[in-house]
């Protein structure tokens, strides 16, 4: 494994209409233009990733979705119910056991988790990944 890209959900709707839980709210429609535009990005420096993992939450699987038809990301996308309200540790537990012959791997989840991992693996003080958000960490060794 050689990178990974930390991506948080686009922007979501408040609130759902009917008062589902959190799990199902969806993009909203700048959620989704947000999506496109950052996975227009990771096309123009030719990123490709070889898994997505996603939270199986709906905002995540449809930030998931944008990003894997933008760049014809031909494989499933994997949705993970645990990275829904992981923590840090159990977030950083779940990247040590991604197979290390994968490069490239997308994970798409939520905050806070995302802004601590990225902290941590990178030593930096980041304080918040905003939604559509994305912070690369390469690996020069195993992890």
């Amino acid at each position: 494994m050689s990178k990974i890209y930390f991506i948080r959900h686009s922007k979501a709707v408040d609130e759902n209409k009917d008062g589902a839980k959190d799990a199902l709210r969806e993009l909203s429609q700048k959620g989704k233009e947000d999506a496109k535009f950052m996975a227009n990005r990771l096309k123009m420096y030719d990123v490709m990733p070889g898994a997505i993992f996603s939270s199986s939450a709906k905002r995540c699987e449809q930030t998931a979705k944008i990003i894997a038809k933008t760049l014809k990301f031909k494989e499933e996308t994997s949705l993970i119910d645990e990275l829904y309200d992981i923590s840090f540790e159990d977030l950083l537990k779940f990247v040590k056991n991604i197979d290390e012959s994968l490069d490239d791997i997308f994970i798409i989840t939520h905050n806070p988790s995302i802004t601590e991992i990225c902290e941590y693996l990178s030593d930096s003080s980041i304080d918040n990944i905003p939604t559509s958000g994305i912070f690369c960490v390469e690996f020069g060794c195993k992890f």
